[in-house]
């Protein structure tokens, strides 16, 4: 694993502004709360982690970006998430119980990333009592974004599902394949063909 040094190189400021989007950090803290984290580069289509394991790292995105998806009895994929820059990411449940995860974790292009180990998450709430409230923040936010999407694939129609993800995450469609974001939005390549082709023709 790369050394704390290696993580210094690297521009942390983003990972400090969203911390601080969501919790007063004392002085003097951030730079041991880094020492928890490592940074870790992943290659474009590389598997950072996946189903069937104990996930052992959780994740927050510095450059690039990956998906998080699960595979069903009949091997579809379908994509529950878009993890960009300054995202946090990771299978809580899995990292913190020690169970085995249904999710697979993959990068869409190299990423760059500061990963905390299972342990060191833990320690993370002990030393510094502030992450408690900056982590369920977040979390929460995380949640009731899944909820969001859960109720959009029942109540409304997939061109307005694509329309609201156009509004909300314009530069996400230069930098995924379509047909992940037909697996996000729930609906078949070919269905996500005949709605561009239907909102770019009008």
């Amino acid at each position: 694993m790369p050394e704390k040094k290696e993580i210094q190189k690297h521009d942390t400021a983003l990972f400090l502004e969203e911390l601080q989007k969501r919790v007063v950090i004392p002085e003097g803290e951030f730079e041991k709360f880094l020492t928890l984290w490592e940074f870790r580069k992943f290659n474009r289509n590389e598997f950072i982690l996946q189903a069937g394991e104990v996930h052992k790292f959780s994740m927050f995105v510095l450059n690039g970006c990956l998906r998080q998806y699960v595979v069903d009895e009949k091997g579809e994929e379908s994509i529950v998430y878009f993890a960009e820059e300054r995202h946090f990411i990771g299978d809580l449940p899995s990292i913190r119980n020690k169970i085995i995860s249904n999710y697979n974790f993959q990068a869409i292009e190299e990423c760059e990333l500061l990963i905390i180990s299972a342990e060191n998450w833990e320690q993370a709430f002990i030393k510094f009592p502030w992450w408690t409230e900056a982590h369920l923040a977040g979390y929460q936010k995380w949640a009731a974004l899944l909820q969001q999407q859960m109720a959009e694939r029942h109540t409304l129609t997939g061109e307005v599902r694509y329309l609201n993800l156009l509004k909300a995450k314009p530069k996400l469609f230069q930098r995924v394949p379509q047909h992940y974001i037909a697996s996000y939005l729930g609906i078949s390549p070919e269905t996500l063909s005949r709605i561009r082709k239907k909102i770019f023709n009008t």
